[in-house]
């Protein structure tokens, strides 16, 4: 227990400072917890172990269990959707056609023609509808295919255009 447990056990009793504990508790040193790789094990607390300078605390190493494991995972998925979400950049399509045009050279025809060319159907159905949305995300796959085929074929390139774009 700790020293705000004890204290709030016996709320009525005044401690002394420095705290010492009450005679039927006994003061237990921290020790610092082992290593361990937080991805698959955990430390747990256990019982403390007597010594001739008192009682000294004491941990195992255990793994995760299937709960825990599934919980991490779940934490994971949502920092990595978080980051996603954090570095999209949405532009209109007025400003992403406004900025291929003019630092490309690229028209919206020459785009709806390079979506057409495609030989998937359902991809060339969704790029068509992503193409004619009123706003562009820049990690949206469909933007992401149709930005490569008119030359911002690298995330950098693509990132630089959104961000450009947003000023327009």
């Amino acid at each position: 227990m700790s020293q705000a447990d004890i204290m709030q056990r016996h709320p009525s009793t005044i401690f002394p400072e420095p705290f010492v504990p009450l005679e039927q508790y006994q003061q237990v040193l921290d020790q610092p917890q082992p290593g361990f790789d937080g991805a698959t094990h955990k430390a747990v607390e256990v019982e403390p172990l007597e010594t001739e300078d008192g009682y000294l605390q004491q941990w195992e190493v255990v793994p995760l269990s299937a709960e825990e494991l599934a919980q991490l995972e779940a934490e994971r998925l949502a920092a990595e959707q978080a980051a996603r979400d954090a570095a999209r950049i949405t532009i209109s399509r007025t400003q992403g056609l406004v900025y291929i045009y003019r630092n490309l050279r690229v028209t919206e025809a020459e785009v709806e023609a390079l979506i057409a060319g495609m030989e998937d159907e359902d991809a060339k159905y969704e790029a068509g509808l992503y193409f004619r949305a009123a706003t562009w995300d820049s990690d949206n796959p469909h933007v992401l295919m149709f930005g490569a085929g008119i030359g911002l074929d690298t995330p950098t390139k693509l990132e630089d255009a959104f961000s450009a774009a947003l000023t327009l």
